[in-house]
Order: C-alpha cells, then sequence, then structure tokens
C-alpha cells in the first residue's frame, strides 16, 4: 500500500511538472506567434511601400522614355527632310 502511494505521489508529480512545462510552452508559443505576426505585417508593409516607390520610378522612366523616343522622331524626321532639301 506504501509503495502504491508512493508511485500515485511520484505520477502526480511528474503530471504537475508536465502540466508547468506545457504552460510553459504554450505561454513561449504565444510570444512568438505575436513577434512573428508583428515582424511579418511590418516586412509586408515595406514590401508593399516599396513595390510603391518602385512603380512611381518605373512611370517616371517609361514617361521619360516616352519623350525622349518622340523627341528622336522629330529629329529623324527634321534630319530626313533637310537631307532632302538638300539633295535638290
Amino acid at each position: 500500500m506504501q509503495q502504491q502511494s508512493s508511485q500515485l505521489d511520484s505520477l502526480q508529480k511528474g503530471q504537475t511538472r508536465l502540466e508547468t512545462r506545457i504552460e510553459s510552452l504554450d505561454k513561449n508559443q504565444l510570444k512568438l506567434e505575436n513577434r512573428i505576426e508583428n515582424e511579418i505585417i511590418e516586412i509586408i508593409r515595406a514590401l508593399y511601400d516599396a513595390r510603391s516607390v518602385q512603380e512611381d520610378i518605373n512611370s517616371k522612366i517609361i514617361n521619360t522614355l516616352d519623350r525622349i523616343g518622340a523627341k528622336l522622331d522629330v529629329l529623324q524626321m527634321e534630319t530626313t527632310s533637310i537631307r532632302k532639301a538638300i539633295k535638290e
């Protein structure tokens, strides 16, 4: 009887230690989840902002290239008309 009581006490103490460890793991997991969630939100926000800035830069570059292309077309037409005038 004494041995069974001792074993039961030992099992209860082990059970208590397991419960304490599980509670500690749950708390640590929650902290980790919160940290990851907050960091991921910040990273996504930064990536979105960077993408938005890059889109603006790309748009400016495309507009500038379009203007340069239009100027080249005008210069090419002027050069062609000057060449025709010289030949005549």
